[in-house]
């Protein structure tokens, strides 16, 4: 028997692959969770530089880059700083586009003074 003419029915297109919703959606939240990070754990050392380049950028004005923390990813943001207040543990910060945005201490990753 020759194998080219042999001839298909057609059933490879009914025996195709199907998924309902609920796993498209639960495989989309589980590549969604392998990107997720952890919070890293800062030392008091690490807090300490942070603080004293906040208190640096606020007193001459400078913009600062804030790597924060999202519910497992990153995001970063850029302003000025406008106050702080070590009891509410909270950053104000002022963007380019003049609109205020509030950072808690907690959600802080990472602190860079802009030039």
């Amino acid at each position: 028997m020759d194998i080219d003419n042999i001839k298909d029915r057609g059933l490879a297109k009914k025996w195709q692959g199907f998924f309902m919703p609920e796993h498209v959606e639960g495989l989309k939240q589980m590549w969604i969770d392998q990107k997720k990070i952890q919070m890293p754990l800062l030392d008091d050392y690490q807090i300490q530089e942070f603080e004293e380049r906040i208190k640096y950028a606020k007193d001459y004005k400078l913009p600062v880059e804030f790597t924060l923390f999202d519910n497992g990813f990153t995001d970063v943001i850029i302003g000025r700083i406008h106050s702080f207040d070590q009891l509410k543990q909270k950053i104000k910060l002022i963007l380019d586009d003049n609109t205020v945005e509030y950072i808690l201490f907690s959600e802080i990753m990472n602190v860079q003074i802009q030039d």
